[in-house]
């Protein structure tokens, strides 16, 4: 006669796959979004940095050389235009110009002056250059209307001019 056999049991193995991409599919959106946003955040960064030199670069030009408010305006949009034509949201001017450009905006103020410490000879100018830029967003966030935040400065540059 033989001997009943003892019940063996066997160790439970867990199977967790199943568990690690449940929660990998839970965390990649929050993962995307944390580095979408990263990227975003560098591009306006960079572009409101690139707008901002633009800017006072074209306040320098346009105090340094400029003789009438018009002939400013044309100098600052050129330089304005030349400078940011890399950026998200840069539209050239008709017939694909550059230094035409119509977005960013550019406005300008120039004053020359003869009071002093200026005079006759030498007038102290004034430029003053205003721009903004419609920057569009890599990722649409919900948050922002039409995906896009608007990136502007103002810059001034004075000089003696003719010294």
């Amino acid at each position: 006669m033989a001997l009943p056999q003892p019940a063996t049991t066997r160790p439970t193995v867990r199977v967790s796959r199943g568990q690690a991409m449940a929660e990998f599919a839970l965390i990649l959106p929050l993962l995307l979004g944390i580095v979408g946003g990263g990227i975003d955040f560098a591009r306006v960064f960079q572009g409101a940095m690139t707008l901002q030199t633009a800017a006072r670069n074209a306040a320098e030009s346009a105090a340094y050389s400029a003789t009438t408010p018009a002939q400013a305006q044309s100098q600052a949009r050129e330089v304005v235009c030349t400078e940011s034509q890399d950026l998200p949201g840069f539209v050239p001017g008709p017939g694909g110009v550059v230094a035409t450009c119509t977005s960013p905006s550019v406005t300008v103020t120039w004053t020359s002056s003869i009071a002093p410490p200026g005079n006759i000879k030498y007038p102290l100018v004034t430029a003053t250059v205003t721009t903004a830029l419609d920057f569009e967003l890599l990722v649409p966030w919900p948050m922002l209307p039409n995906g896009a935040w608007t990136l502007g400065t103002t810059q001034s540059f004075s000089i003696m001019q003719g010294r």
